[in-house]
């Protein structure tokens, strides 16, 4: 679907971190890939053109139905989905196109993607959810994209460094998932990503993290 679509995206989530290993980890819920913010526009349009139904993810979604929707030029996270897809979205009792949602059961059939808008500039990568402001950690746009199999994916240290949010570390949903997920990748990780993701968790958790004494061991 993606491979012809004429700009940058790449996997990542734990789909990214299989891809890094060469091999299959857990079950997933959804797919997730990541496209550039000048390229919003343009993954909506692609997923409206093959049939998806489009969600704005925010506390509730909203239904996106065209490419120069407003939303779409703020939008973060967009969630699609087709016919059987492990999230079901249910309308919110007195409101026009607002949903909430539940995700039943892990990801059998390509039903379910996740979108994730991320911010680069011209040569980097850059990271900063777990900053605020206008701060940002980045990685080297050449380091941040690998690709296998002519796949492009996100590098495993900056899969990592997303999943070390307290989100994906305490909520019920991630909990489980996240700690095998790094489990896995550390001792697989070379030296010079392992140094990136220690510099990386030290600068957005001066206070501490779980996982930087795990690394520096």
């Amino acid at each position: 679907m993606f491979k012809d679509c004429g700009f940058p995206y790449y996997i990542c989530g734990g789909f990214a971190l299989e891809l890094f290993l060469g091999k299959k980890m857990r079950p997933h819920s959804d797919l997730d890939i990541s496209v550039f913010e000048e390229n919003r526009q343009d993954v909506v349009e692609l997923l409206l053109a093959d049939g998806w139904s489009v969600y704005h993810r925010a506390k509730y979604q909203t239904q996106i139905f065209t490419g120069d929707d407003p939303l779409v030029q703020d939008v973060r996270v967009i969630w699609a989905i087709k016919l059987g897809s492990p999230l079901i979205v249910k309308p919110l009792e007195g409101e026009e196109n607002l949903y909430d949602f539940e995700i039943l059961k892990s990801q059998t059939e390509f039903n379910f993607i996740e979108i994730v808008i991320d911010t680069k500039d011209e040569h980097n990568f850059l990271l900063g959810k777990q900053l605020g402001g206008d701060k940002f950690i980045s990685r080297a746009l050449d380091k941040a994209i690998l690709s296998k199999d002519g796949i492009p994916y996100m590098a495993p240290e900056v899969v990592l460094f997303l999943k070390s949010h307290p989100v994906y570390l305490t909520h019920e949903f991630h909990k489980e998932k996240t700690p095998g997920d790094f489990a896995a990748i550390i001792p697989a990780l070379p030296d010079e990503s392992r140094q990136w993701l220690v510099k990386a968790l030290e600068v957005a958790y001066p206070e501490g993290n779980s996982w930087t004494h795990e690394l520096k061991k």
